[in-house]
Protein backbone atom coordinates (compact mmCIF):
# COMPACT_ATOMS: atom_id res chain seq x y z
CA UNK A 1 0.00 0.00 0.00
CA UNK A 2 1.00 3.74 -0.78
CA UNK A 3 1.32 6.52 1.48
CA UNK A 4 -1.65 7.73 0.40
CA UNK A 5 -4.67 6.33 1.65
CA UNK A 6 -6.91 5.35 -2.00
CA UNK A 7 -10.45 5.38 -1.50
CA UNK A 8 -12.11 3.98 -4.70
CA UNK A 9 -15.68 4.61 -5.59
CA UNK A 10 -16.56 2.17 -8.25
CA UNK A 11 -19.33 3.55 -10.65
CA UNK A 12 -19.74 7.28 -11.92
CA UNK A 13 -23.44 7.89 -11.84
CA UNK A 14 -25.93 9.25 -9.24
CA UNK A 15 -24.77 7.11 -6.26
CA UNK A 16 -20.71 6.95 -7.47
CA UNK A 17 -21.17 10.88 -8.36
CA UNK A 18 -23.56 11.72 -5.29
CA UNK A 19 -20.91 9.78 -2.41
CA UNK A 20 -17.29 11.42 -4.05
CA UNK A 21 -18.51 15.18 -3.36
CA UNK A 22 -19.44 14.83 -0.44
CA UNK A 23 -16.55 12.31 0.44
CA UNK A 24 -13.73 15.00 -1.22
CA UNK A 25 -15.65 17.92 0.42
CA UNK A 26 -16.34 16.65 4.01
CA UNK A 27 -14.82 13.27 4.70
CA UNK A 28 -11.62 13.75 2.95
CA UNK A 29 -10.85 17.44 4.60
CA UNK A 30 -11.94 15.89 7.91
CA UNK A 31 -9.76 12.98 8.10
CA UNK A 32 -6.95 14.88 6.96
CA UNK A 33 -7.32 17.42 10.04
CA UNK A 34 -7.65 14.50 12.45
CA UNK A 35 -4.81 12.29 11.46
CA UNK A 36 -2.51 13.92 9.04
CA UNK A 37 -1.93 11.76 6.54
CA UNK A 38 -3.09 11.86 3.02
CA UNK A 39 -6.39 10.66 0.98
CA UNK A 40 -7.62 10.77 -1.82
CA UNK A 41 -10.33 9.14 -4.16
CA UNK A 42 -10.16 6.97 -7.38
CA UNK A 43 -13.65 6.94 -9.46
CA UNK A 44 -13.70 4.26 -11.53
CA UNK A 45 -16.10 4.82 -14.55
CA UNK A 46 -16.50 2.76 -17.46
CA UNK A 47 -17.40 6.27 -19.05
CA UNK A 48 -16.46 9.63 -19.47
CA UNK A 49 -19.77 11.23 -19.40
CA UNK A 50 -22.94 10.95 -16.55
CA UNK A 51 -25.98 9.65 -17.90
CA UNK A 52 -29.12 11.32 -17.12
CA UNK A 53 -31.21 7.81 -16.94
CA UNK A 54 -34.37 10.17 -15.48
CA UNK A 55 -34.59 11.45 -18.89
CA UNK A 56 -34.41 8.66 -21.15
CA UNK A 57 -37.94 8.50 -22.12
CA UNK A 58 -38.39 11.47 -22.42
CA UNK A 59 -35.45 11.84 -25.12
CA UNK A 60 -36.97 8.90 -27.13
CA UNK A 61 -39.72 11.50 -27.57
CA UNK A 62 -37.71 14.33 -28.17
CA UNK A 63 -34.22 13.34 -29.23
CA UNK A 64 -32.72 16.76 -29.68
CA UNK A 65 -32.86 15.86 -25.72
CA UNK A 66 -30.39 13.45 -25.94
CA UNK A 67 -27.32 15.29 -25.94
CA UNK A 68 -28.51 16.74 -22.82
CA UNK A 69 -28.93 13.03 -21.49
CA UNK A 70 -25.16 12.68 -20.84
CA UNK A 71 -22.84 15.69 -19.36
CA UNK A 72 -18.86 15.00 -18.68
CA UNK A 73 -17.81 13.98 -15.93
CA UNK A 74 -14.70 16.30 -15.87
CA UNK A 75 -17.03 19.09 -15.46
CA UNK A 76 -18.02 18.22 -11.73
CA UNK A 77 -14.78 17.55 -10.43
CA UNK A 78 -12.96 20.62 -11.38
CA UNK A 79 -11.87 21.82 -7.74
CA UNK A 80 -10.53 18.48 -6.28
CA UNK A 81 -7.34 18.81 -8.71
CA UNK A 82 -5.14 15.64 -7.47
CA UNK A 83 -7.45 14.53 -4.66
CA UNK A 84 -9.07 12.91 -7.50
CA UNK A 85 -8.19 10.23 -10.02
CA UNK A 86 -10.97 9.41 -13.10
CA UNK A 87 -10.01 5.48 -14.14
CA UNK A 88 -11.77 5.27 -17.09
CA UNK A 89 -13.24 1.62 -17.32
CA UNK A 90 -14.96 -1.17 -15.97
CA UNK A 91 -13.80 -3.24 -13.00
CA UNK A 92 -14.12 -6.79 -14.08
CA UNK A 93 -12.20 -8.48 -11.19
CA UNK A 94 -11.40 -7.80 -7.39
CA UNK A 95 -8.66 -10.31 -5.30
CA UNK A 96 -10.18 -9.38 -1.32
CA UNK A 97 -6.26 -10.29 0.28
CA UNK A 98 -4.49 -7.54 -1.90
CA UNK A 99 -7.39 -5.43 -2.28
CA UNK A 100 -6.71 -5.36 -6.14
CA UNK A 101 -9.37 -4.33 -8.58
CA UNK A 102 -9.02 -5.03 -12.41
CA UNK A 103 -10.01 -2.66 -14.43
CA UNK A 104 -10.82 -3.47 -18.35
CA UNK A 105 -10.52 0.13 -20.26
CA UNK A 106 -9.79 1.51 -23.48
CA UNK A 107 -9.50 -1.26 -26.47
CA UNK A 108 -9.73 -3.98 -23.80
CA UNK A 109 -6.82 -2.41 -21.96
CA UNK A 110 -5.87 -4.13 -18.20
CA UNK A 111 -5.10 -2.14 -15.58
CA UNK A 112 -4.81 -2.24 -11.85
CA UNK A 113 -6.25 -0.04 -8.98
CA UNK A 114 -5.55 -0.62 -5.59
CA UNK A 115 -8.25 0.71 -2.67
CA UNK A 116 -7.48 1.27 0.97
CA UNK A 117 -11.32 1.85 1.45
CA UNK A 118 -13.97 0.48 -1.34
CA UNK A 119 -17.31 2.28 -2.36
CA UNK A 120 -19.34 0.07 -4.62
CA UNK A 121 -21.79 2.08 -6.72
CA UNK A 122 -22.19 0.32 -9.69
CA UNK A 123 -25.82 0.16 -9.92
CA UNK A 124 -27.63 -2.08 -12.15
CA UNK A 125 -27.06 -3.05 -16.10
CA UNK A 126 -30.40 -2.87 -17.68
CA UNK A 127 -31.36 -5.00 -20.86
CA UNK A 128 -31.23 -2.19 -23.14
CA UNK A 129 -28.19 0.19 -23.24
CA UNK A 130 -31.54 3.10 -23.41
CA UNK A 131 -31.62 2.68 -20.11
CA UNK A 132 -27.80 2.76 -18.05
CA UNK A 133 -24.74 2.78 -19.30
CA UNK A 134 -23.45 0.26 -21.45
CA UNK A 135 -19.89 1.04 -21.53
CA UNK A 136 -18.88 4.62 -23.03
CA UNK A 137 -21.89 7.21 -23.05
CA UNK A 138 -21.82 6.63 -26.95
CA UNK A 139 -23.28 3.54 -27.25
CA UNK A 140 -26.75 4.78 -25.42
CA UNK A 141 -26.49 7.65 -26.96
CA UNK A 142 -26.95 5.92 -30.28
CA UNK A 143 -29.10 3.26 -29.01
CA UNK A 144 -31.14 6.69 -28.15
CA UNK A 145 -31.60 8.27 -31.48
CA UNK A 146 -32.00 5.07 -33.91
CA UNK A 147 -35.35 3.77 -31.13
CA UNK A 148 -36.63 7.12 -31.70
CA UNK A 149 -35.96 7.25 -35.49
CA UNK A 150 -37.16 3.48 -35.70
CA UNK A 151 -40.40 4.69 -33.55
CA UNK A 152 -40.97 7.66 -36.19
CA UNK A 153 -41.23 4.99 -38.79
CA UNK A 154 -43.58 2.42 -36.92
CA UNK A 155 -46.67 1.05 -37.44
CA UNK A 156 -46.51 -1.46 -34.13
CA UNK A 157 -44.54 -1.02 -30.93
CA UNK A 158 -44.24 -2.98 -27.79
CA UNK A 159 -42.60 -2.17 -24.48
CA UNK A 160 -41.76 -5.50 -22.48
CA UNK A 161 -41.99 -4.37 -18.20
CA UNK A 162 -44.32 -2.62 -16.60
CA UNK A 163 -42.71 -0.71 -14.06
CA UNK A 164 -41.45 2.72 -14.01
CA UNK A 165 -39.68 2.91 -17.18
CA UNK A 166 -42.22 0.95 -19.32
CA UNK A 167 -44.60 3.27 -17.76
CA UNK A 168 -43.32 6.25 -18.69
CA UNK A 169 -41.92 5.12 -21.93
CA UNK A 170 -45.68 4.31 -23.47
CA UNK A 171 -46.84 7.54 -22.32
CA UNK A 172 -44.33 9.56 -23.99
CA UNK A 173 -44.71 7.41 -27.06
CA UNK A 174 -48.62 6.99 -26.46
CA UNK A 175 -48.45 11.14 -26.19
CA UNK A 176 -45.98 12.24 -29.08
CA UNK A 177 -46.91 9.44 -31.86
CA UNK A 178 -51.01 9.25 -31.32
CA UNK A 179 -52.09 6.41 -33.96
CA UNK A 180 -49.31 3.93 -33.21
CA UNK A 181 -50.52 0.10 -31.87
CA UNK A 182 -48.73 0.26 -29.13
CA UNK A 183 -49.03 -2.16 -26.06
CA UNK A 184 -47.33 -2.25 -22.90
CA UNK A 185 -46.98 -5.54 -21.03
CA UNK A 186 -46.47 -5.49 -17.20
CA UNK A 187 -45.52 -9.30 -16.67
CA UNK A 188 -47.70 -9.16 -13.47
CA UNK A 189 -51.52 -9.04 -12.50
CA UNK A 190 -50.94 -5.37 -12.90
CA UNK A 191 -48.89 -2.19 -13.68
CA UNK A 192 -45.98 -1.18 -10.86
CA UNK A 193 -46.77 -4.03 -9.16
CA UNK A 194 -44.09 -3.04 -6.82
CA UNK A 195 -45.69 -0.10 -5.42
CA UNK A 196 -48.00 -0.93 -2.29
CA UNK A 197 -50.65 1.34 -3.25
CA UNK A 198 -52.28 -1.32 -5.89
CA UNK A 199 -54.78 2.08 -6.99
CA UNK A 200 -51.50 3.83 -8.59
CA UNK A 201 -51.18 1.50 -11.13
CA UNK A 202 -54.37 1.08 -11.97
CA UNK A 203 -54.56 4.42 -12.40
CA UNK A 204 -51.40 4.73 -14.74
CA UNK A 205 -53.03 1.67 -17.07
CA UNK A 206 -55.98 3.97 -17.40
CA UNK A 207 -54.19 7.48 -18.33
CA UNK A 208 -52.51 5.41 -20.75
CA UNK A 209 -55.55 3.81 -22.36
CA UNK A 210 -56.53 7.26 -22.57
CA UNK A 211 -53.38 7.47 -24.93
CA UNK A 212 -54.76 4.64 -27.16
CA UNK A 213 -51.87 2.11 -25.52
CA UNK A 214 -53.03 -0.95 -24.80
CA UNK A 215 -51.75 -3.16 -21.62
CA UNK A 216 -51.29 -7.20 -21.60
CA UNK A 217 -50.95 -8.79 -17.70
CA UNK A 218 -48.81 -11.67 -17.17
CA UNK A 219 -47.31 -11.77 -20.56
CA UNK A 220 -43.43 -11.62 -20.64
CA UNK A 221 -41.43 -12.02 -23.93
CA UNK A 222 -39.01 -15.32 -23.87
CA UNK A 223 -36.94 -14.27 -27.03
CA UNK A 224 -36.42 -11.98 -29.50
CA UNK A 225 -34.98 -12.06 -32.64
CA UNK A 226 -35.03 -10.01 -35.91
CA UNK A 227 -36.77 -11.23 -39.45
CA UNK A 228 -35.42 -11.08 -42.70
CA UNK A 229 -38.02 -8.14 -43.35
CA UNK A 230 -36.68 -6.02 -40.40
CA UNK A 231 -38.94 -6.51 -38.15
CA UNK A 232 -39.01 -7.92 -34.59
CA UNK A 233 -40.26 -11.74 -33.78
CA UNK A 234 -41.06 -12.26 -30.42
CA UNK A 235 -41.75 -14.90 -28.18
CA UNK A 236 -43.84 -15.24 -25.04
CA UNK A 237 -44.05 -17.24 -22.08
CA UNK A 238 -47.66 -18.54 -23.01
CA UNK A 239 -46.29 -19.96 -26.10
CA UNK A 240 -47.53 -17.32 -28.50
CA UNK A 241 -45.94 -15.15 -30.91
CA UNK A 242 -45.96 -11.73 -32.37
CA UNK A 243 -44.24 -9.71 -34.92
CA UNK A 244 -43.80 -5.34 -34.39
CA UNK A 245 -42.19 -2.92 -36.25
CA UNK A 246 -40.38 -2.03 -32.65
CA UNK A 247 -39.70 -3.93 -29.36
CA UNK A 248 -38.57 -1.44 -26.36
CA UNK A 249 -37.35 -4.21 -23.46
CA UNK A 250 -37.87 -2.34 -20.09
CA UNK A 251 -38.01 -5.01 -17.77
CA UNK A 252 -35.31 -4.12 -15.66
CA UNK A 253 -31.72 -4.65 -14.96
CA UNK A 254 -29.22 -6.82 -13.16
CA UNK A 255 -26.97 -5.53 -10.29
CA UNK A 256 -23.86 -5.21 -11.54
CA UNK A 257 -21.53 -7.30 -9.05
CA UNK A 258 -19.92 -10.41 -11.42
CA UNK A 259 -16.16 -9.12 -10.28
CA UNK A 260 -17.19 -9.34 -6.46
CA UNK A 261 -16.73 -12.10 -4.54
CA UNK A 262 -19.67 -14.29 -4.11
CA UNK A 263 -19.73 -14.46 -0.46
CA UNK A 264 -20.11 -10.17 -0.43
CA UNK A 265 -23.40 -10.82 -2.09
CA UNK A 266 -27.19 -12.17 -1.44
CA UNK A 267 -28.93 -14.03 -3.47
CA UNK A 268 -30.55 -11.47 -5.65
CA UNK A 269 -26.47 -10.51 -6.34
CA UNK A 270 -26.69 -7.09 -4.58
CA UNK A 271 -23.82 -6.34 -2.17
CA UNK A 272 -25.20 -7.22 1.45
CA UNK A 273 -24.91 -4.09 3.26
CA UNK A 274 -26.11 -2.99 6.89
CA UNK A 275 -28.93 -1.03 6.46
CA UNK A 276 -27.67 1.63 9.20
CA UNK A 277 -24.17 1.91 8.67
CA UNK A 278 -24.33 1.47 4.78
CA UNK A 279 -20.68 -0.88 5.19
CA UNK A 280 -20.75 -4.24 3.42
CA UNK A 281 -20.77 -7.13 5.84
CA UNK A 282 -18.24 -9.01 4.04
CA UNK A 283 -15.32 -7.43 4.40
CA UNK A 284 -14.26 -4.38 6.45
CA UNK A 285 -13.25 -0.90 4.85
CA UNK A 286 -15.61 -1.57 2.26
CA UNK A 287 -19.52 0.59 1.71
CA UNK A 288 -22.00 0.07 -0.57
CA UNK A 289 -24.62 2.65 -1.96
CA UNK A 290 -27.27 2.78 -4.31
CA UNK A 291 -28.98 0.43 -6.35
CA UNK A 292 -26.98 -2.54 -6.16
CA UNK A 293 -26.74 -2.27 -2.40
CA UNK A 294 -28.89 -4.43 -0.55
CA UNK A 295 -30.98 -1.77 1.41
CA UNK A 296 -31.96 -0.20 -2.02
CA UNK A 297 -35.62 0.05 -2.96
CA UNK A 298 -34.03 1.70 -6.12
CA UNK A 299 -35.28 5.25 -5.97
CA UNK A 300 -33.49 8.50 -5.50
CA UNK A 301 -33.90 8.81 -2.09
CA UNK A 302 -32.61 5.73 -1.09
CA UNK A 303 -28.91 6.98 -2.35
CA UNK A 304 -29.70 10.95 -1.12
CA UNK A 305 -30.20 9.96 2.16
CA UNK A 306 -27.86 7.55 2.84
CA UNK A 307 -24.70 9.88 0.98
CA UNK A 308 -24.10 11.50 4.86
CA UNK A 309 -24.43 8.10 6.65
CA UNK A 310 -21.98 6.67 4.49
CA UNK A 311 -19.90 9.55 4.71
CA UNK A 312 -19.92 9.09 8.40
CA UNK A 313 -19.19 5.31 8.39
CA UNK A 314 -16.23 5.98 6.44
CA UNK A 315 -14.93 8.73 8.41
CA UNK A 316 -15.29 6.66 11.50
CA UNK A 317 -13.45 4.20 10.17
CA UNK A 318 -10.11 6.45 8.81
CA UNK A 319 -10.02 7.67 11.93
CA UNK A 320 -10.51 4.87 14.36
CA UNK A 321 -7.32 4.70 16.62
CA UNK A 322 -6.26 8.58 15.82
CA UNK A 323 -6.74 11.35 19.04
CA UNK A 324 -9.97 12.72 16.99
CA UNK A 325 -10.11 16.51 18.31
CA UNK A 326 -13.46 17.44 16.58
CA UNK A 327 -15.26 14.34 16.16
CA UNK A 328 -18.42 14.66 13.57
CA UNK A 329 -22.18 13.85 14.32
CA UNK A 330 -23.03 10.05 13.86
CA UNK A 331 -25.39 10.08 11.45
CA UNK A 332 -26.89 6.74 10.50
CA UNK A 333 -29.46 5.16 7.85
CA UNK A 334 -33.09 5.21 8.16
CA UNK A 335 -35.23 3.65 5.16
CA UNK A 336 -38.62 5.27 4.84
CA UNK A 337 -40.83 2.22 4.61
CA UNK A 338 -43.62 3.73 2.55
CA UNK A 339 -43.65 4.31 -1.30
CA UNK A 340 -41.71 7.08 -2.91
CA UNK A 341 -42.48 8.21 -6.62
CA UNK A 342 -43.88 10.01 -9.43
CA UNK A 343 -44.03 8.45 -13.06
CA UNK A 344 -45.19 10.87 -15.85
CA UNK A 345 -47.78 9.22 -18.36
CA UNK A 346 -46.95 11.85 -20.85
CA UNK A 347 -46.17 15.33 -20.64
CA UNK A 348 -49.47 16.30 -19.04
CA UNK A 349 -49.70 14.59 -15.61
CA UNK A 350 -49.12 10.89 -14.50
CA UNK A 351 -49.56 8.78 -11.50
CA UNK A 352 -47.55 8.73 -8.25
CA UNK A 353 -47.10 8.03 -4.21
CA UNK A 354 -45.38 9.66 -1.17
CA UNK A 355 -45.42 9.67 2.23
CA UNK A 356 -48.51 6.85 1.60
CA UNK A 357 -50.54 9.21 -0.49
CA UNK A 358 -51.58 8.86 -4.01
CA UNK A 359 -50.19 11.74 -5.98
CA UNK A 360 -52.92 13.92 -8.18
CA UNK A 361 -51.89 13.80 -11.77
CA UNK A 362 -51.32 17.88 -12.03
CA UNK A 363 -48.72 17.51 -9.26
CA UNK A 364 -46.82 14.41 -10.96
CA UNK A 365 -46.85 17.13 -13.84
CA UNK A 366 -44.85 19.52 -11.54
CA UNK A 367 -42.72 17.33 -10.04
CA UNK A 368 -41.43 15.50 -13.22
CA UNK A 369 -43.64 15.13 -16.09
CA UNK A 370 -43.29 18.89 -17.10
CA UNK A 371 -39.47 18.51 -17.28
CA UNK A 372 -38.10 14.96 -16.38
CA UNK A 373 -36.16 16.23 -14.34
CA UNK A 374 -33.45 18.11 -17.61
CA UNK A 375 -33.67 21.23 -15.59
CA UNK A 376 -31.75 19.83 -12.38
CA UNK A 377 -28.88 17.77 -14.42
CA UNK A 378 -26.52 19.91 -13.49
CA UNK A 379 -27.22 20.35 -9.64
CA UNK A 380 -27.28 16.34 -9.89
CA UNK A 381 -23.91 16.35 -11.45
CA UNK A 382 -22.29 19.04 -9.53
CA UNK A 383 -23.59 17.20 -6.10
CA UNK A 384 -25.64 20.56 -5.03
CA UNK A 385 -27.14 18.91 -2.25
CA UNK A 386 -24.04 17.83 -0.48
CA UNK A 387 -22.44 21.26 -0.24
CA UNK A 388 -22.91 21.25 3.84
CA UNK A 389 -22.41 18.18 6.02
CA UNK A 390 -25.94 17.82 7.06
CA UNK A 391 -28.37 16.77 4.15
CA UNK A 392 -31.75 16.91 3.92
CA UNK A 393 -34.37 14.71 3.87
CA UNK A 394 -35.34 15.80 0.17
CA UNK A 395 -32.60 16.61 -2.49
CA UNK A 396 -32.65 20.49 -3.15
CA UNK A 397 -30.56 20.70 -6.92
Amino acid sequence: MSATHNIVVLGGNVAGLSISHYILRHIVPAADKETGKQYKLSLVSPSTHYQHKVGAPRALSQPDLVDKVFVPLADSFAGYGSKLEHVQGEAVALEPSSKRITVSGLNDSRSQVTYDSLIIATGVRSASPLWTLHGQHTISADALHETSAAIDRAKTILIAGGGATGVETAGEIGSHWRGKDVTILSGSTQLLANLKDMNVGKKAETQLHNLNVKTEHMTKVTSASKTAEGKMLLMFNNGTTREVDVYIDATGGTPNTSFLPTEWLDSRGKVNTDVATLRGTGAAGVYAIGDVASYSKSNILDIHRAVAPLGYSLWADLTKGSMVKTPLAEKLYKQDQTDFGAIPVGPSGGVGTALGWSLPSFMVKFIKSKTFLFDKVPGIVGGSPYQKIDVGAMPNY
